[in-house]
C-alpha cells in the first residue's frame, strides 16, 4: 500500500495551515480547545464532565491534583520496579555492561573454592537468563521504564494538567540521560525534584533542581571548587590553572587505572550550571546578567556537589570546597562566610527577579497559547508571577482564563510534539498499551527520543522543530500502524468505539471523538475523496485495510489532529 502517493492529504503540511472558517468558538469548541491544551487530548468522558461542571470546574479540579483519585494509574505504574528504587539501588541492579562484568568477576573470585576442594557450582538457568537480559539492557531498562511511566501517565492519568506540567518542566530543566551516571539519576530527578513541584512555587522547584544530583552531574557543578581550595583537601593543582582531584576528593574516588582522568574532572571553578541557571532556567538570554555575574554565581555554588557521585549518592554541601569570599550578583552583595546560604540567596534572587517572571511566563504562554503569544497575556502572566511570588497554579490560572487563550485565533494553532501525538492518539481511540519499546521507538522516529536531547535547552516548543518531510511520513506511518493494530503491545477496538450504521455514521462518530466534531473542509474533502480507493472495497486490493480503520488512521494523520 502506497502511503499518500499523490493524495491531497500530503498537505499534512501542518505548519502554517489554519481553519479560517472558525470566526468564534462555541461553548462546545471552547471546551474542546481547553481540554486539548490542558491535557494530552480530550476523551469523550472528559467532554461529558466539562459539560456537567464547566471549564472553570475542570480547571480548579486539575489545579489540585491531590484531590483526584488516580489509584488506577498508580496501580499501573507500580508494575515498573525501577521507579521505586533509589539511585544507589539502580546502579547496583542495572549496571552498565562493563561494570556488571567487573562485578561478576569479583563475585566469582570470592566464590572460588579453596585449593584442592571440589568445585560444584550449580547455576539456575532461569536466573542466568535474567542476568544475561539485564546485562544486555543494563541502565537502558531504567530509562525505558521512566519513558513507559511518562506514556502511561499521559495516556491514562486523571491528573492531566499535572502531567502536562511535569512534561513541561522536564523539558525546561532538561537533562541528557546519555551523560555518565545521569542515566541512573534521572528517575529521582523526575520523582523528587519535578513531580512534587510541578504545580507549586517556582522557587521550590528551582531549589529542588539545583540540589538534584542529576542536575549537579549534568551541568558539572559537582566538580566546581573554589580556586583557593585547590591546595587543600586532596585537590592537586593541574596545568594552566585547572585542578586535578586527588583520592580524597569527592568521597574518596580513586584515579583511573592509567592515572588519567577525563578532562571534565580536572577543573576548579566550573561555570556551566551558573550560566544555564540564568540563561535557561530563570532570567533568559536577555535577562540583564553579565559574564561577571556568571562567574560570581558559580562562586556561590562551589561546594554544591554529590556524595559518592559514582555510587548514586545524594546532594551534599562540602564547605572545604566553597568560595567563602564576598560576591556581587546582579548588583546585590552577598556577604562572605555564608557557606551553603550563598547558593540559596542566588536562587531566591533569581526566582524573584522580574526577568524570570517574564521569561517563565513567556514559555508557559508559548506552550498553552501560541508559538508567538500576544504580549498582553505574557505581561499579565508575568504580573501574576511577581505578585504570587512565583506560584505556578496562579500563573496557569491567569493564562488559561485569559481572552487570548480562548480566542478563535488560538484554536488548533499549536502543533503536537511526537510525544503529545502518541498520547493524544491513545486517548482519542481508547487504546490499551504496555508503552514498550515499539511505541517508544515510534516517538523517537518522529523526532523526539525521550530524555535524549543533549543540549540543556530542551526541545523547542514551536511547530518548526517538529514538521519536515521525514517526520510527516513517520507521523502518518504511526497513524496507520496504530489504527490497524500493528504496534506491538498496543491494542484498540475500533468496532467497539463506533456505533452500528453506515459509513457516514461511522465517519461522524470518529470526527466527534477525535476532533470534537469540527474538521476543516479541505481535510474532510481530501480524506473522503480518496477513501474508497484506499480502502479497496471493490476487492481489487487484497492488502487493503477496512474503511473504518482507514478513517481513523487518516484522521490521526490529518492536519486537524496533528494540532491542538
Amino acid at each position: 500500500m502506497v502511503l499518500l502517493s499523490g493524495a491531497s492529504l500530503s498537505p499534512m503540511a501542518v505548519q502554517g495551515m489554519k481553519d479560517t472558517t472558525i470566526e468564534a468558538l462555541t461553548s462546545e469548541l471552547a471546551t474542546w480547545h481547553f481540554l486539548s491544551r490542558t491535557s494530552f487530548g480530550p476523551r469523550i468522558q472528559d467532554v461529558e464532565t466539562a459539560a456537567r461542571i464547566g471549564i472553570d470546574g475542570i480547571l480548579e479540579e486539575q489545579l489540585h491534583p491531590e484531590r483526584i483519585d488516580d489509584s488506577e494509574t498508580e496501580r499501573r505504574i507500580a508494575l515498573l520496579p525501577t521507579l521505586t528504587m533509589s539511585p544507589e539501588e539502580l546502579m547496583e541492579n542495572f549496571p552498565a555492561p562493563k561494570q556488571q562484568a567487573r562485578q561478576e568477576a569479583r563475585q566469582q573470585e570470592r566464590a572460588q573454592p579453596p585449593p584442592g576442594a571440589r568445585s560444584e557450582v550449580m547455576v539456575d538457568p532461569a536466573a542466568q537468563g535474567m542476568a544475561q537480559g539485564m546485562e544486555a539492557d543494563g541502565p537502558r531498562r531504567v530509562i525505558m521504564e521512566l519513558g513507559r511511566e511518562q506514556i502511561w501517565r499521559s495516556a491514562f492519568s486523571l491528573r492531566q494538567l499535572q502531567e502536562v506540567m511535569v512534561h513541561f518542566w522536564m523539558n525546561h530543566f532538561n537533562i541528557y540521560a546519555g551523560k555518565g551516571v545521569d542515566k541512573w539519576l534521572l528517575t529521582s530527578f523526575e520523582q523528587e525534584a519535578i513531580r512534587p513541584n510541578a504545580l507549586g512555587d517556582f522557587s521550590q522547584l528551582l531549589t529542588a533542581t539545583a540540589q538534584s544530583p542529576a542536575m549537579l552531574f549534568y551541568l558539572d557543578n559537582w566538580l566546581s571548587v573554589a580556586q583557593n581550595a585547590a591546595a587543600h583537601n586532596g585537590v592537586e593543582q593541574g596545568r594552566r590553572g585547572t585542578t586535578r582531584f586527588g583520592p580524597a576528593a569527592f568521597g574518596g574516588q580513586r584515579p583511573k587505572a592509567n592515572g588519567q582522568r577525563p578532562q571534565a574532572e580536572r577543573r576548579g571553578l566550573n561555570e556551566n550550571y551558573a550560566r544555564e541557571l540564568m540563561e535557561l532556567h530563570t532570567l533568559g538570554v536577555d535577562g540583564g546578567y553579565t559574564q561577571q555575574d556568571v562567574r560570581e554565581v558559580a562562586r556561590c555554588f562551589t561546594g554544591w556537589t554529590i556524595d559518592r557521585p559514582r555510587q548514586g549518592g545524594g546532594f551534599i554541601f562540602r564547605p572545604r570546597f566553597h568560595d567563602d569570599g564576598e560576591k556581587v550578583v546582579l548588583g546585590q552583595k552577598i556577604k562572605g562566610g555564608g557557606g551553603i546560604e550563598d547558593g540559596m540567596q542566588v536562587l531566591q534572587l533569581l526566582a524573584a527577579h522580574s526577568s524570570t517572571a517574564h521569561f517563565i511566563s513567556l514559555k508557559l504562554c508559548r506552550h498553552f497559547v501560541a508559538d508567538a503569544p500576544p504580549a498582553s497575556v505574557v505581561d499579565r502572566a508575568a504580573r501574576t508571577f511577581a505578585h504570587s511570588q512565583g506560584n505556578i497554579q496562579s500563573v496557569l490560572r491567569t493564562i488559561l482564563t485569559s481572552p487570548e487563550f480562548i480566542a478563535p485565533a488560538a484554536f488548533r494553532t499549536k502543533v503536537k510534539s511526537p510525544f503529545e501525538l502518541v498520547a493524544s492518539s491513545l486517548r482519542a481511540l481508547n487504546a490499551e498499551t504496555d508503552a514498550g519499546t515499539p511505541l517508544l521507538g515510534m516517538v523517537m522516529q518522529m523526532g523526539q527520543p525521550l530524555f535524549q536531547y543533549q543540549a540543556p535547552t530542551g526541545y523547542p516548543d514551536r511547530a518548526g522543530n517538529w514538521i519536515n518531510s521525514g517526520t510527516l511520513l513517520a507521523r502518518m506511518n504511526f497513524a496507520l500502524a496504530l489504527a490497524s493494530n500493528r504496534v506491538r503491545g498496543t491494542q484498540l477496538d475500533l468496532q467497539e468505539l463506533t456505533p452500528p450504521g453506515d459509513s457516514q455514521a461511522t465517519w461522524d462518530h470518529l470526527v466527534q471523538r477525535m476532533l470534537g466534531g469540527t474538521i476543516s473542509s479541505e481535510t474532510e474533502a481530501a480524506i473522503l475523496k480518496n477513501l474508497e480507493n484506499w480502502a479497496g472495497n471493490d476487492g481489487s486490493n487484497p492488502h487493503a485495510l477496512p474503511k473504518t480503520t482507514l478513517m481513523a488512521a487518516l484522521l490521526l494523520g490529518s492536519p486537524d489532529f496533528q494540532r491542538k
